[in-house]
């Protein structure tokens, strides 16, 4: 009866929370394995600190309840559009420095990639339909990676793939959020209604 009583709206809004779930919680199987392959390739201890690393979102979040349903998806949307950047670079690094012969592995890299593209653009789909603008962003220009040493490669892609593996987590919690704040705004707004 609930269901019946959903708006065209509420329903595409909620089919489109439940895809971008399902796409973040698969990038996060996929990166969980790929993270395995990568400390094996490059030779690297997982527990390693990477805290000198930087220009990599984080996922961490103070005051976290606090944030409206814009800020949430407009963080999410922000951190991936610079996935999309960071992961193209690990995947040049790879393929021009690092395992230049291994294509399987540099096609797993791909692989996540596009699914993290297809995320950002679900993303900004949501936001559309939620009458949200679009979060401000300017990609910063391509790094010269000539500046860095091959360890420090192998270090900056070992916290890209760690650091998207925590924002798929956030972008999951995110988005239930998100899905209840919608739910609870459309029970609202027919209680509303009736009244009138």
């Amino acid at each position: 009866m609930a269901s019946a009583e959903q708006t065209p709206v509420t329903l595409q809004h909620h089919n489109l929370c439940s895809r971008a779930i399902l796409l973040a919680g698969k990038i996060r199987s996929d990166v969980a394995s790929l993270l395995e392959s990568y400390v094996e390739r490059q030779g690297l201890d997982r527990t390693i600190s990477l805290d000198s690393v930087d220009g990599v979102p984080r996922a961490a979040v103070e005051q976290g309840d606090e944030l409206t349903e814009a800020e949430r998806l407009g963080a999410n949307l922000q951190a991936y559009w610079a996935f999309q950047v960071l992961l193209g670079e690990v995947l040049e690094e790879q393929r021009s420095h690092l395992t230049p012969l291994d294509t399987d592995f540099h096609a797993s890299i791909q692989s996540v990639l596009l699914q993290v593209a297809a995320l950002a653009y679900q993303l900004e789909e949501l936001l559309a339909l939620l009458g949200h603008g679009r979060p401000a962003w300017e990609a910063a220009g391509p790094e010269d990676p000539g500046h860095r040493s091959l360890f420090e490669m192998k270090l900056r892609g070992l916290k890209v793939l760690q650091e998207l593996a925590h924002w798929t987590v956030r972008s999951v919690r995110d988005l239930r959020q998100v899905t209840k704040h919608s739910r609870g705004s459309g029970t609202a707004h027919r209680g509303q209604a009736q009244k009138e």
